[in-house]
């Protein structure tokens, strides 16, 4: 029998979930049939089997999150290797054999050539007949995960006070940080009286509010974004775009294609002119690293999509010296990816400048939040007719406004002003933008 272990799926995944389990218990497996799919710090990845056989043991259930390396299932070859059932051994099933817990993964097939890492829970549950199995007082058999049981014997946590949630009433994390969360929120032992009426700030929950578990993707969000507004002294410019000329030019470029072709956006051509404008200010396709300023060769500009699992930003590689219609085919082709949370890490790697529009949302105007380690961020708002002076009378033209979020360690307000210019001069002379 051999172990699946958790992949490492991009550069700086340490610890994957498994989202949902594409197989079951007792399911035959070919080579390359997708298992599970695995929630990164990158977006939502597959789980592919590199052998053949019957899967005998899911280790991991949905909504787990175990560290890269450690086993996640196991895959035997026969009847007689079957598992008793989902997460659970038996026992007759023996400890693990030194070539599948030694640390030359010699012993770790299946999913991907990386190492085989037997973690303390795993050894912890060999002691048992089952590995996540307890009795309470009154005999009854206790089921929780291997990571649910240390973290209980952790934080002196009674199993047998804890209701599970997972598969069969199986005690999983969530459940353990559950009590976690009530024991830190539980008042303390010495009641205090209640405070007057009239000096009382705080209101308490209503009665019909929901709680909704953030997902990985939504976590990592939260933290990226709160480590940029507190660690990169943002600063903020802001410019108006007459976008007549542009549009008008988008429409009969649109109209030549027919029915077949691929579209381009307003963001596209955005996008466009923000990379030639980066060719320009080579300053502001930069990032600081320690005391040194990185400034990149190429030119890979992301573009914020508000997918199904929250904000993401796939990379158009090489934007300066690809046409708009190349931009145009490679930005679909992300977008559909992105609304089915199929993204790959090669997507999301190497930006280094952003592009934000929320201008199919009627957005007035808004700012955005950096995206480490990039220097700036652009925010497109919507395009709006109003009336301007041209010679002396008003004329109705499309404007469009636009902020650029920028680092102040790394850019001066002139310097991010100057870049503005350049990508209004592109966007109002729209077939420099094409050449």
């Amino acid at each position: 029998m051999s172990e699946i272990t958790m992949p490492r799926l991009s550069d700086t995944m340490q610890e994957g979930t498994i989202a949902r389990w594409l197989k079951k218990t007792g399911d035959e497996i070919k080579k390359g049939d997708i298992l599970a799919e695995i929630e990164t710090d990158k977006a939502t990845m597959d789980l592919e089997a590199y052998e053949a056989g019957t899967l005998q043991q899911v280790l991991v259930q949905e909504g787990e999150t175990v560290p890269v390396g450690q086993a996640v299932a196991r895959i035997g070859n026969g009847a007689g290797d079957k598992g008793e059932g989902v997460g659970e051994t038996t026992s007759a099933q023996q400890p693990a054999s030194a070539a599948e817990t030694s640390g030359d993964g010699t012993g770790a097939t299946g999913a991907v050539p990386t190492v085989s890492v037997r973690t303390s829970e795993q050894d912890a549950g060999q002691q048992s007949t089952s590995s996540y199995t307890a009795q309470n007082g009154s005999g009854k058999a206790i089921k929780a995960s291997p990571l649910a049981r240390r973290m209980a014997e952790e934080q002196n946590i009674d199993l047998s006070q804890v209701q599970g949630t997972g598969p069969g009433g199986r005690i999983v994390r969530d459940d353990i940080e559950d009590v976690l969360e009530q024991r830190s929120a539980s008042p303390a032992p010495a009641p205090t009286p209640p405070a007057p009426p009239q000096t009382a700030l705080v209101s308490p929950a209503p009665a019909d509010a929901e709680l909704v578990k953030l997902s990985r993707v939504q976590l990592l969000i939260a933290r990226r974004l709160t480590e940029s507004k507190q660690t990169i002294p943002h600063f903020y410019v802001s410019n108006e775009i007459d976008m007549t000329d542009l549009l008008a030019m988008r429409q009969a470029l649109n109209a030549n294609l027919g029915d077949e072709g691929v579209k381009v956006t307003v963001n596209d051509l955005i996008m466009k002119a923000c990379a030639l404008a980066l060719e320009k200010y080579p300053e502001v396709n930069s990032s600081l690293k320690d005391d040194h300023f990185v400034r990149y060769s190429h030119i890979h500009v992301g573009m914020a999509i508000d997918a199904p699992n929250g904000l993401v930003v796939p990379v158009i590689r090489d934007a300066n010296t690809k046409g708009v219609r190349s931009i145009a085919r490679e930005a679909k082709a992300l977008i559909a990816k992105a609304r089915i949370n199929r993204l790959a890490p090669a997507d999301l790697e190497g930006g280094t400048f952003s592009v934000s529009n929320l201008g199919m949302m009627d957005a007035t105007h808004f700012i955005a939040v950096i995206n480490p380690p990039q220097a700036a961020i652009l925010a497109v708002a919507a395009t709006r007719k109003l009336f301007v002076p041209v010679d002396g009378q008003p004329v109705i033209r499309d404007l469009m406004s636009v902020t650029m979020s920028a680092d102040h360690r790394i850019l001066s307000g002139a310097t991010v002003a100057h870049f503005l210019q350049e990508v209004k001069q592109l966007l109002q002379n729209p077939y420099s933008v094409l050449g």
